[in-house]
């Protein structure tokens, strides 16, 4: 499955620029399948020769139009949040909007907990296994976005955030932000842009600076002309590559790859996930029927051509079921029927 982000801002923000930047223009009814750009496959893809090339995808949808009701429901669907704030045009107030936006997201989740504890309440009260405790982590829950902060910024314990998850909480929801400048403003973005890294890293997520109006033109230019515009304004990336990177640090995500002769694929998984769990990205029954991985490196295993060349020289490390999962390992699962 492909990671799901919902970009969301204030109206005016740019953020249909973004979608239309991001997606190149080739998306429909706000909805567009991303690849995500990776120098480690295309290497992979020039040692190995594969009759195919799949990158890592992201599913990008911009926020439909309808209520504040709808706009959240439609970002509570989502994997990760891009946040799109507005430091461009006549008296940008990126952080008022954002605020605004925070709220909105911050009273939905408050509604819904208030409901969840009317009902856990009762169940406390009857002596329901468990009721007491998720009383307490919803009762901690609510006193933080009473204050108007999301509960991404609340310090939860493994258990007590999967207590949380029964209610879908958006604010939980890891997010990236985006600094949306005027052209002239690039590469540092000036002073919206160093407010809306304030609120970033005040809440430990990243955040980007780019024109997603020059984004969308850049998509429409040859390799060579967009590699130039880009150096004129200070910018060595495209925003798309710096999203995906961003959208990767705040899910919690890395990239594995297999590499063969029908294939070579890029495949995101959760960080720190045993094999068998990594093993299940390419197939549900990988996890139940695991046996070993064999794993190597992109860059040895560009140096030796094949995964074949490297276990003939016995150069392919062995994991087993408790084996976690590195972002660039090189994997084959052994499974079995």
């Amino acid at each position: 499955m492909p990671v799901s982000v919902a970009i969301v801002g204030p109206a005016g923000s740019g953020k249909t620029t973004l979608f239309n930047a991001l997606t190149a223009g080739r998306g429909a009814d706000g909805v567009g399948m991303v690849d995500v750009p990776d120098e480690r496959l295309q290497r992979l893809a020039e040692a190995v020769n594969p009759k195919k090339t799949t990158p890592a995808q992201v599913r990008v949808e911009d926020t439909p139009p309808g209520s504040r009701a709808q706009r959240v429901a439609f970002a509570r669907q989502a994997d990760v949040l891009v946040k799109v704030a507005r430091c461009f045009g006549p008296a940008p107030e990126p952080v008022k909007e954002l605020d605004e936006l925070t709220l909105d997201l911050v009273l939905a989740d408050l509604t819904s907990i208030e409901k969840r504890l009317d009902v856990v309440g009762k169940e406390a009260r009857a002596g329901k296994k468990d009721a007491q405790r998720e009383a307490e982590v919803l009762t901690a829950a609510k006193a933080h976005l009473d204050n108007s902060k999301p509960l991404r910024t609340l310090a939860l314990e493994e258990d007590d955030r999967k207590l949380l998850n029964s209610i879908f909480p958006v604010t939980l929801k890891p997010s990236v932000y985006v600094a949306n400048v005027a052209d002239e403003l690039l590469p540092s973005g000036g002073e919206g842009a160093m407010k809306v890294m304030a609120i970033a890293n005040e809440e430990g997520a990243p955040a980007i600076v780019l024109s997603a109006r020059l984004e969308a033109e850049l998509t429409e230019l040859d390799p060579a002309e967009e590699k130039e515009m880009r150096a004129s304004y200070g910018i060595d990336e495209s925003g798309l590559g710096r999203i995906a990177r961003a959208v990767w640090e705040a899910g919690g995500l890395i990239t594995y790859f297999t590499a063969g002769e029908p294939e070579a694929r890029a495949w995101p998984c959760e960080r720190d996930s045993p094999a068998p769990q990594a093993a299940a990205k390419i197939h549900t029954d990988f996890e139940k029927h695991f046996i070993r991985a064999e794993v190597t490196s992109v860059d040895e295993l560009v140096a030796a051509g094949s995964m074949d060349a490297l276990r003939a020289a016995g150069k392919l490390r062995i994991e087993g079921r408790d084996y976690r999962v590195q972002d660039g390992d090189v994997v084959f699962f052994r499974v079995g029927r």
